[in-house]
C-alpha cells in the first residue's frame, strides 16, 4: 500500500495525495469491517449449525450462555443440554453426520460417473462397431474406476452411518 501511495506522491500534486487518502480510508474501512464480527460472536443467540444425513439431523442452538443439541433419527428428537459429559460425544455425533452426507453427495457423483460411461458406451456400440474396439481397455478402465470409488465409497458411507447410529443411541440412552 505505501509502494502505491509514494508513487502517487511522486507528482506532489493535488490529485495524486487524494487519490493517496482515498486509497488509505478505502483499506481503513475494510479493515474495520474484517474485524467487526469477531468481538460480537460471543454474545450471539440462535441456530449455531445444523445437518441431516439418512434420516439422522442435528441443529445446535446457542441461548445466552448455554448451547443445547437437537439430536433426531427418522422424526424421534431428543433435545440435549451440552456439558463436559457429552461433549465429546456430541461433537462426534456431528462429525459423523457430516462425513455421511459428504460420502452420499460422493457415492452419488460416482453413480453419475459410471452411468454417463455406460450410456456414453452404449450410445458409441449403437452408432458404430468398430470404433469401440480399439477403445475397449480404455472404457474398461474408466468404467473400473468408477466400480472401485463406488465401492469404496459405500464402505465409507456405512462406517459413517453405523458411527452416526452410536452415537446417537449413547447420547439418547
Amino acid at each position: 500500500m505505501s509502494f502505491l501511495c509514494s508513487d502517487l506522491l511522486k507528482g506532489e500534486d493535488r490529485n495524486s495525495m487524494s487519490k493517496c487518502f482515498l486509497l488509505l480510508l478505502f483499506s481503513f474501512t475494510l479493515l474495520a469491517a474484517c474485524t467487526q464480527g469477531e468481538e460480537e460472536a460471543g454474545d450471539y443467540s440462535g441456530i449455531i449449525s445444523d445437518g441431516k444425513a439418512m434420516g439422522y439431523e442435528y441443529t445446535i442452538t446457542k441461548e445466552q450462555s448455554t448451547i443445547s443439541w437437537k439430536i433426531g433419527y427418522k422424526r424421534n428428537t431428543t433435545i440435549i443440554k451440552e456439558n463436559t459429559e457429552n461433549e465429546k460425544d456430541l461433537e462426534k455425533f456431528m462429525i459423523a453426520v457430516g462425513d455421511s452426507q459428504s460420502e452420499l453427495v460422493e457415492l452419488m457423483i460416482t453413480l453419475s460417473y459410471f452411468f454417463i460411461v455406460a450410456l456414453t458406451t452404449l450410445f458409441l456400440y449403437k452408432k458404430n462397431r468398430n470404433m469401440l474396439r480399439g477403445s475397449g481397455v480404455i472404457i474398461t478402465v474408466f468404467v473400473g474406476f468408477a466400480i472401485y470409488n463406488a465401492v469404496t465409497t459405500s464402505f465409507d458411507l456405512s462406517s459413517s452411518l453405523h458411527d452416526a447410529k452410536y452415537y446417537y443411541l449413547i447420547l439418547t440412552n
